[in-house]
């Protein structure tokens, strides 16, 4: 009796276990079908509801084509060859291949909006950004630059040749090509080795190999990744990184969004900053940037292996910089100069190219200045480093002093001076070198294009009743006359210890000096008489 109960349990979980696995059976099926049926609608009528989706779209003013589409059951449509194009027919936005991941439902549904867009890749794109005053986006025609070696790209794009009136009246009538008029967008933009070209009030930059993420959340922030390739324009460098969040919460209460970043610019030339046409040394910044978007301050580090500057060369520079309003400030900037150290600061305008820099540069070594051991003496100095905005118009003034030192073997108790240096012409003034004998002193010594050329020349001795004046122009006259000299006073002496000698003979034995005597006598007369007129061309005062 057990046993017929038992089996009579088993044959109904065994009929309700096969009931089960048919029910799952179908449902899947079921799924099957409907995801086959969506496909085939999605695919199918992928065109129509582009088109439709564009024509209700607010936030891109002009058309938007492209050249093919294909879709996925689970949202993602492909296409090729994008063009977005304004009214005027001026190309936007070109995209040789992306995808655009959606909300099916959405599409199914035919509920058309910003937030039925999910996310957005973009390969190969050329996009074209104009940031306003306040730094929102819009998307512009390219410029000629686009195309142009990155050495070639204008350092800031071209003032339209119009009257004030006409530029005022043509700002009040410009449409922008992109706003976004508070849609909520929810979606992930990912841009894939594109190349990048921003206006921003009077800078111009052209980006190649831009790869990027924003994480776009229109209700709390802008997530982003961005790293690009070299890059042209107002300045030249070798890559930048971009990493942070735009806070946009309170943007909807029309407050400015917010930044909260980490940009890190590699290898910019300082001579596309307009630092000297032959400085060409790369600089590295690493900033943290802040504060509202429309006014972001950006504050960190400078840092340059070698900075080679006419008759001056720095190692290992670094120090403090900050950046708002197109003004970067230096602060705190050391290095090592000619086995000495330099402290500087100074500010730079980015839109208009001038600066000034001041720095004082202590215990330089004077004999790796001059690439001369014969010269060696410690070093201080005052420098200032100024332009008014072209490479060719960069100033280098200043004072120095020394300590004890020695030129070859002569001891030096100290040298002062000042000093002035623009292009390949450097001159110095009030040079005074302070030895335990005599004070030398110079108003005139330049290097012109590394070639040495030397003015009036003073000396002084310690008692202040002597000193001789050299005239540039009398130098190689004043070796020929010291060879002379030297040459004069050896033969005198000659003759005089001969006269010397003769006469002592003659007074030992009484007799009458050789007639030979008197011509010995007047030779060495002579000879003295040529000193004489020899020291006669330099004066003594």
């Amino acid at each position: 009796m057990m046993k017929l109960k038992f089996r009579s349990y088993w044959s109904k979980y065994i009929q309700l276990y096969k009931r089960g696995i048919l029910g799952i059976i179908a449902f899947i099926g079921i799924t099957v079908v409907i995801i086959s049926i969506l496909a085939t609608i999605a695919s199918r009528g992928m065109g129509v509801i582009f088109n439709e989706v564009i024509a209700r779209q607010t936030m891109m003013r002009g058309t938007i084509t492209v050249a093919s589409l294909s879709a996925t059951p689970w949202g993602t449509i492909s296409f090729e060859d994008l063009q977005w194009a304004d009214d005027d027919g001026h190309q936007l936005m070109t995209v040789p291949s992306g995808k655009i991941r959606v909300n099916m439902w959405d599409v199914i549904t035919r509920n058309f909006k910003a937030s039925a867009i999910r996310g957005i890749e973009l390969n190969d794109a050329v996009i074209v950004v104009d940031l306003d005053d306040d730094n929102r986006v819009d998307f512009v025609p390219a410029s000629p630059d686009i195309n142009k070696p990155l050495s070639e790209v204008e350092q800031r794009p071209k003032a339209p040749k119009k009257t004030t009136l006409e530029r005022q009246e043509e700002l009040g009538k410009k449409v922008r090509n992109f706003n976004w008029n508070g849609q909520h967008i929810d979606a992930i933009v990912k841009l894939s080795d594109c190349q990048l070209e921003i206006f921003q009030k009077n800078r111009h930059y052209v980006m190649k190999n831009v790869n990027a993420r924003f994480d776009i959340d229109t209700n709390r922030a802008i997530r982003m990744n961005l790293t690009t390739g070299k890059f042209g324009g107002t300045a030249i460098g070798d890559g930048l990184t971009l990493e942070g969040r735009i806070d946009l919460k309170d943007v909807l209460k029309h407050r400015m969004p917010t930044l909260n970043m980490n940009l890190n610019i590699y290898g910019v030339d300082p001579a596309s900053l307009g630092f000297g046409d032959s400085i060409h040394d790369k600089m590295t910044l690493l900033t943290a940037v802040t504060g509202d978007i429309n006014r972001p301050f950006a504050s960190g580090r400078v840092t340059m292996p070698i900075l080679r500057i006419p008759a001056l060369t720095f190692e290992n520079v670094v120090g403090d910089v900050t950046y708002q309003d197109g003004i970067l400030d230096f602060k705190e900037v050391y290095a090592n100069v000619f086995g000495g150290k330099l402290k500087a600061k100074g500010v730079y305008n980015l839109d208009t190219r001038a600066y000034e820099l001041t720095g004082v540069a202590t215990d330089l070594d004077s004999s790796m200045a001059l690439k001369t051991p014969d010269f060696a003496v410690p070093v201080s100095a005052n420098l200032n480093f100024s332009s008014k905005g072209q490479p060719k118009d960069m100033v280098v003034w200043g004072d120095f002093t020394s300590g004890t030192g020695r030129y070859i073997l002569i001891p030096i108790q100290s040298i002062t001076g000042r000093f002035h240096n623009q292009g390949r012409h450097l001159s110095f003034f009030d040079v005074k070198v302070h030895t335990s004998v005599t004070t030398i002193s110079t108003d005139a010594l330049h290097i012109d294009n590394g070639e040495l050329t030397l003015g009036p020349l003073n000396i002084t001795s310690n008692g202040g009743s002597n000193f001789a004046i050299y005239d540039e122009s009398t130098f190689g006259e004043l070796g020929r006359t010291m060879d002379g000299i030297k040459s004069d006073m050896a033969q005198a002496n000659q003759n005089m210890k001969r006269a010397q000698g003769n006469s002592q003979s003659m007074n030992q034995v009484d007799i009458k000096p050789p007639s030979d005597a008197k011509g010995v006598l007047d030779d060495a007369k002579e000879s003295i008489k040529g000193l004489s007129d020899s020291l006669k061309s330099i004066k003594i005062r």
